[in-house]
Formats: C-alpha cells, structure tokens, sequence
C-alpha cells in the first residue's frame, strides 16, 4: 500500500506543477524489447521433472524473447526551462525461448518419448509517471533524459507440455502487479520524431494460476487439478522506442 500511496502523491505533485506550463505533448511510439537478466534466461540449474507436480523450470528464468510493444505519453512543461513531466501506459510482449529446457527435459524423459514445450507470451502493461529532461543543442536536435515509477500489470506466459501428442501439463496464470521503474535517454529531431535507448524494472510479480497434469508421465499426483500459488518472476527488459510526438 506504501508503494501505491507515494505513486499518487507523485502524481498529485506533477499534476499541481503541470498548472504552471501551457503546452501538452502526447507521444505516440513502437517498441522493441530485449529481456534482460533472469527474465531472458532459457536455463537453470534447478530445472526438473517432478513426480508429483510436473515439470519445474527453475526459480531464476522467464524464457522469455525478444519482443515488441506500443506506448503514449503525456508530456507537459512544469515551470522549469527543459524539465517536462510524463504520464506513460505501455503494452509489451514477449514470446517464449524453449529450445533449450526441451531438450533437457528430453534427457531426463529418455528417448522413447517425443517431448514438446509450447509456451506462450508474457504480457505487460506498465502504467507510469515521472519526468523527462530536454537539452536543446542545436535549432532541430534535443537530448532527453527520463525516469518514472509507476505499477506494472503482468501475465506470465502460459506453459503447455505433450508427449507423444498427448497434452501432460497445462498451466495458466492470473494477472499480477508490482511496482516498477524505467529510465533512459533519447533524442528528438524537429520536436517530433523521437528515439529513445530505455530500461524497465518492472521488479518481481508473483503468480498466481491453475495447472492441469496428467498421471500417464507424473504417477504419483494426488490431483489432476492443482493451484499455482505465488510463482515469482523478475522482469527486466531493455527497449528501443522510435514514435512521433504531436501537438507541441
């Protein structure tokens, strides 16, 4: 509750000073996504098959790929020569690496049985505010600086295993949040077109979701149904935004 308690007084503040400056920005953009950290990672030591709960890829990865996302901002001057404050709602997806747990699933299930990972895609839909510096160097190139904090809502990817064509686990998951932070840097040419070099740590949600498994590989479950309870993630990600900032 702190958390989101000093996300609205930020938002209070930057609001109130947002009075003192007349012109308004929105920022329109495409993104690229590059996992970082345990969110990109594709294998850990404590990946496993269980008998009794299915297959566990590890506490410290996310599989997750490169990904691509859209994003608005609102950009307003506060009163002060170059400082702008920011409103930003993303939507980010990243697909899923498996390549590399199938096939260690694969050693440990043997070769008489043809395993196959289908996995989904993270979705993520940060909802942030903060401020932005402009440098203005020459009559068409400015330089930017930024960083803001807000709430990301997540949803770990879907995990799906069959073999032989017969589905052995299905798991999905519930929306999560948490709270995250983003900062990076850009520049605009014309004050239009915007390129920007940026960071999320978007922190470590926790999930929550169902799992359906199957006796045929697991023969000592005590349920074909079982709850996911508290599943916890890290997601860092670095993007490349290119967009158009209008009406200012």
């Amino acid at each position: 509750m702190k958390r989101y308690r000093l996300l609205i007084m930020l938002g209070f503040i930057t609001r109130c000073a947002v009075g003192q400056g007349s012109e308004l920005a929105v920022h329109l953009y495409g993104m690229g996504a590059l996992p970082t950290g345990d969110y990109g990672r594709d294998l850990a030591d404590d990946s496993q098959m269980t008998r009794r709960s299915g297959f566990s890829i590890g506490r410290q990865i996310g599989l997750a790929a490169t990904g691509f996302g859209l994003g608005a901002e609102l950009v307003s001057p506060v009163g002060f020569r170059g400082l702008q404050w920011l409103f930003s709602v993303k939507g980010l997806c990243n697909g899923s690496k498996t390549e590399a747990l199938q096939a260690d699933f694969r050693k440990e299930l043997g070769d008489s049985l043809a395993l196959t990972l289908d996995y989904g895609q993270w979705v993520n839909l940060p909802v942030m505010t903060g401020f932005r510096y402009d440098y203005q160097f020459t009559a068409e190139f400015t330089l930017y600086s930024l960083l803001q904090a807000g709430i990301n809502f997540s949803k770990m990817a879907s995990r799906q295993a069959s073999v032989d064509g017969l589905i052995v686990e299905d798991a999905r998951f519930d929306f999560a949040r948490d709270f995250g932070f983003e900062w990076g840097i850009g520049v605009l040419y014309n004050q239009r077109y915007n390129l920007g070099f940026r960071y999320l740590d978007l922190r470590h949600p926790r999930y929550e979701g169902r799992k359906k498994i199957s006796e045929t590989i697991f023969p000592e479950i005590v349920s074909r149904d079982v709850a996911i309870l508290g599943e916890e993630r890290s997601i860092s990600m670095f993007v490349v935004t290119l967009g158009i900032q209008l009406f200012k």
